[in-house]
């Protein structure tokens, strides 16, 4: 089999297409912020190519067209779990798929497909207490905050004081102000949360305009914790894409927070670290290389 393969990018969709003799014989797609994160979103091969590697090989250059960027899975069939994890993924524990505003049909549909694990799932860590990377710092008394107010827009937006929420939020850790510019610009969906004039939370999504999105930083100002800013940023994003295959990957110690709310926990998602992640840490979010579920064998 002589196949050529083609790359190609609209927006925030990057696709790999295969060709033989001039046929179209395969696709791969995957929505990507540009910068950090992404999710794949279609690998379909025709009939006579099901048996085979072609499907790892649209994989493979997919792969390289997201170099140095986190990448999200979903698979349909537990069988095409191994040619992900030779690839180096591995089975995500934090990842889930909002459905609220979901057609009943679909979320049957996806129940049947065993896309999902039941409410409240627990893995055997999760029952014992997980440090918060967070440092709430001092909480802000409710009597000193006015009414949150909510935006679904970048416009008048101080992109810097993005940045020192997404810094605090995650650890400290000072973010790179052009990054955040650039994937905030690069990002389809937006929601900001506002006290007066200061942004006390956000949270982001990128979507292939149809069907697929992804949920990115979601973050609230350590010092407004306990206003519920976080769900309500992530509902109010989540309604700006009715019907849409909503993804969201967390940290290990928002699972039981997700686990309501309207979110249900993936059973047959993997993802993929550019880096090295400590074991310690990736502990939390990913399940041992070769992981199967009991009704998975």
């Amino acid at each position: 089999m002589s196949v050529e393969f083609k790359e190609s990018r609209e927006g925030s969709v990057y696709s790999v297409d295969s060709y033989e003799n001039g046929r179209h014989v395969g696709t791969a797609k995957a929505i990507s912020d540009g910068q950090e994160w992404s999710k794949i979103t279609e690998v379909n091969v025709e009939p006579e190519y099901a048996v085979g590697s072609l499907k790892k090989e649209l994989l493979v250059h997919l792969k390289n067209e997201l170099s140095g960027q986190h990448i999200f899975a979903t698979v349909d069939d537990t069988d095409e779990l191994g040619i992900y994890e030779e690839l180096g993924f591995f089975r995500s524990k934090t990842s889930f798929t909002y459905v609220n505003e979901v057609s009943p049909a679909k979320l049957d549909d996806w129940e049947k497909h065993g896309f999902f694990l039941p409410e409240g799932f627990r893995f055997e860590d999760e029952f014992y207490p997980r440090k918060s990377f967070i440092d709430n710092g001092n909480v802000v008394k409710k009597e000193n905050v006015g009414g949150i107010r909510y935006r679904d827009s970048l416009e008048g937006a101080d992109l810097a004081r993005i940045n020192e929420v997404l810094s605090k939020a995650f650890g400290g850790h000072e973010r790179d102000i052009k990054k955040t510019e650039e994937v905030f610009r690069n990002s389809q969906k937006v929601e900001v949360a506002y006290d007066g004039d200061k942004i006390v939370g956000v949270a982001r999504a990128v979507t292939d305009g149809h069907g697929e999105a992804l949920i990115l930083n979601v973050a609230v100002d350590p010092e407004y914790q306990g206003f519920h800013i976080g769900w309500n940023v992530v509902a109010n994003l989540s309604k700006q894409l009715p019907g849409f295959f909503i993804f969201l990957n967390t940290h290990p110690g928002a699972v039981g927070f997700y686990n309501r709310k309207g979110f249900k926990r993936n059973k047959t998602s993997l993802s993929y670290s550019p880096g090295e992640m400590p074991q310690e840490i990736a502990i939390g979010f990913n399940l041992p290389k070769g992981y199967r579920f009991p009704d998975e064998y």
